[in-house]
């Protein structure tokens, strides 16, 4: 089986900023839900790692940078540790390379622009390969304010501007997180397609976290891509979700013409609850199994797990 992982937090959980773990180990092995060891299990594995803001809003440019910098240094220190199976990757030609000598593939994202708050911080986040930026995490900030702060919030002129620059330079921006309303002003002023890394739908689950369809819709005719989150309370209402909780996500995304557009960005070390029997990365093969029971194709499961993943960055990055 081969697995495309749109979204992970490893990254802020192996840093100093750590939320989750009291021991961090390392990419290789350790004691959150992602490392090199189990990931062995899948024929071909991919993964975009996220440098997470953190959880406090950030105070000042000095801090932004300092944050930043932190994860980046945490980020290239892990690649290179892992150097001999996995492959940091910033380009399609990148990802072929990977692709082609069967070692495990590393994105990088941004979850929350507030990190780039200098000229210098936005060069060196292109330079040394971020291909993905969400415009906000949940609080308000310079560029725009997150769904679940004040989902009516417009995207503010620096992030208009920040996500023009960007896109033109090859970095995609999701809007996981972001306002609706922040995602419109988002589609008005950017002509690239539009990612949701890690989110669900809000018409099977009604959290603003959760894209709405007309968002679908709107990302699925952009030519983007919408990573299905394993965290319970965007999956429902209920205190516990199974592996047909999520089937239920993907149904309705696919029901709005979205099959060629899905993948799994499940948030990894980034949550705390996910469907019963799904305890870290290696559960995911229960995702595949509950929709081989929905008679979903072993092509359309490949497609949700890997290939459209994989065709987005073969043509865009």
């Amino acid at each position: 089986m081969n697995y495309f992982d749109l979204h992970c937090d490893t990254i802020f959980e192996l840093s100093d900023m750590a939320l989750y773990r009291k021991e961090r180990g390392t990419l290789l092995e350790n004691s959150g839900q992602v490392d090199c060891k189990r990931t062995a299990i899948f024929d071909h594995y991919a993964q975009v790692f996220a440098l997470f803001c953190g959880v406090q809003p950030v105070q000042s440019p000095e801090d932004a940078h300092r944050r930043f910098t932190t994860l980046l240094h945490t980020a290239q220190r892990a690649f290179d540790d892992c150097r001999d199976i996995l492959t940091h990757c910033k380009t399609a030609d990148d990802w072929k390379r990977a692709q082609e000598q069967k070692k495990a593939a590393a994105f990088l994202s941004i979850e929350g622009a507030e990190l780039l708050q200098t000229e210098e911080d936005i060069q060196r986040a292109i330079e040394t390969g971020v291909r993905i930026v969400t415009l906000t995490w949940n609080h308000d900030s310079i560029y725009g304010c997150g769904a679940s702060t004040d989902n009516t919030a417009s995207l503010k002129p620096a992030g208009k501007e920040l996500a023009q620059y960007l896109s033109v330079r090859g970095v995609y921006m999701d809007a996981s997180h972001l306002s609706e309303r922040g995602f419109w002003d988002l589609a008005e002023c950017v002509d690239t397609p539009i990612l949701a890394t890690h989110s669900n739908s809000r018409t099977v689950c009604p959290h603003l976290r959760n894209l709405t369809d007309a968002q679908f819709c709107e990302i699925v005719r952009r030519g983007g891509l919408v990573g299905i989150n394993l965290y319970v309370p965007f999956l429902t209402k209920h205190k516990t979700a199974r592996c047909d909780t999520i089937v239920q996500h993907i149904e309705h995304f696919c029901e709005l013409g979205g099959e060629k557009h899905l993948c799994i960005g499940a948030d990894w070390d980034g949550c705390d609850r996910l469907p019963k029997g799904i305890h870290d990365i290696t559960g995911i093969e229960l995702l595949a199994e509950a929709l081989r029971k929905r008679n979903y194709s072993e092509r359309q499961i490949a497609d949700i797990f890997y290939h459209n993943a994989s065709r987005f960055v073969l043509a865009n990055f």
